[in-house]
């Protein structure tokens, strides 16, 4: 039985993932992944524990995960997979408890060495265990993708591109995230797993909700999944008393009219690094704009008027949060829903706070009659 151990310890330096299946005893976890990651430029390895339909993850060092093969792993699951970057090897329990061990060359996958025509390499890749892909009816229950949502898996992975790259240099081991308006949370838990199972960080995310029956749906499938530092909370954005915690990002992706502002101004107040917000509904500054100079002409058509009013809002959110200390860019975010309201504001925040951007507001306000919530939140704090 010790030959695996030490064939296993030969192949650390290589390995690319192992799984132990098959537990003799049932009280045992269901399955067993191992993967190797980068954590703060170190090498780490990821053990994924199944019991219950959960899954469980934790990081240990080379070191630490021979004496969990050694004490926990080994003799205890008839089927053992390890696959380096030169062999795969499958061991099978014989009768007397040892294993039957049968080696194969690995090679690469078709297409992996090709420059042209080669397939985007997607963070979240088909085969992983993802459930709230699962939930979302975008990967089918052994996680491949469902043909018919490939737009919308996507989509997902854009949205966790955005992330990955403003994170591409945070070297801190623990996140708190505030989700403002969370809704049914496909994207929440798929935070939660890129925090948390991809990069191996101590994850917190808060989701915010006005629904009650969403808000209860919701912490049911985290405490399904094992999420533990997920929850979720009934409350309104523009009423409530939030978390006193300390905050490293704010997330409010469609919050409707004026709630993006509360979340917004509550980002601000909290002094959160990062904010990823994707205003929906700008009916505010279009119910209350009227004529009252050059651009007199933009307001004369319904339609115009509409898309004017929601373009100067979040003009003005952007001005407002480089004033109050932010790098601010917009770029186009394509809606899970097919929606026309898909630009994201991007922020994260310098420090070095102005007054220009409210000014120039403020005057736009002035001259043409209208109300805008963050501009007037920032103004009385």
């Amino acid at each position: 039985m010790a030959r695996l151990l030490t064939d296993f310890e030969a192949a650390l330096p290589s390995l690319s993932k192992a799984v132990f299946s098959q537990p003799i005893d049932k009280t045992d976890d269901q399955k067993v992944n191992i993967r190797p990651v980068l954590l703060k430029g170190e090498l780490r390895y990821q053990l994924e524990r199944f019991r219950d339909n959960k899954a469980f993850h934790w990081n240990v060092s080379g070191e630490e995960l021979l004496k969990v093969v050694a004490n926990e792993l080994e003799s205890r699951y008839r089927q053992v997979l390890v696959v380096t970057d030169t062999e795969t090897i499958q061991y099978s329990m014989k009768a007397n408890g040892s294993y039957k061990r049968h080696a194969t060359a690995s090679v690469p996958l078709p297409g992996k060495v090709q420059s042209h025509n080669r397939e985007k390499e997607y963070i979240l890749k088909e085969g992983e265990n993802i459930p709230a892909l699962v939930d979302l009816g975008v990967f089918t229950a052994d996680f491949k993708i469902v043909r018919a949502k490939y737009d919308k898996y996507k989509q997902i992975n854009r949205f966790i591109e955005l992330i990955d790259h403003a994170f591409k240099d945070y070297r801190k081991d623990s996140i708190t995230i505030l989700d403002f308006g969370c809704g049914k949370s496909y994207l929440t838990f798929i935070l939660y797993y890129y925090f948390a199972v991809k990069r191996g960080m101590h994850a917190t995310i808060i989701g915010y909700d006005l629904k009650a029956d969403v808000v209860q749906r919701c912490g049911e499938i985290a405490k399904k999944y094992g999420y533990e530092g997920l929850e979720f909370v009934h409350a309104d954005v523009t009423k409530d008393v939030l978390t006193d915690r300390n905050i490293d990002m704010i997330v409010t992706l469609h919050a409707c009219d004026v709630a993006t502002d509360y979340a917004l101004h509550y980002a601000i107040r909290k002094k959160a690094d990062f904010i990823f917000s994707v205003p929906c509904c700008q009916h505010e500054v279009n119910s209350s704009i009227r004529k009252g100079g050059d651009l007199d002409m933009l307001l004369k058509y319904g339609i115009i008027k509409e898309r004017v009013s929601a373009l100067l809002t979040d003009s003005i959110r952007a001005s407002v949060l480089e004033d109050m200390g932010y790098n601010v860019d917009m770029i186009e975010f394509i809606d899970f829903d097919h929606s026309p309201k898909n630009i994201m504001i991007r922020a994260r925040r310098n420090g070095k706070p102005s007054t220009r951007g409210r000014t120039q507001a403020q005057a736009l306000a002035d001259a043409y009659g209208f109300k805008q919530t963050l501009l007037e939140l920032c103004k009385k704090s």
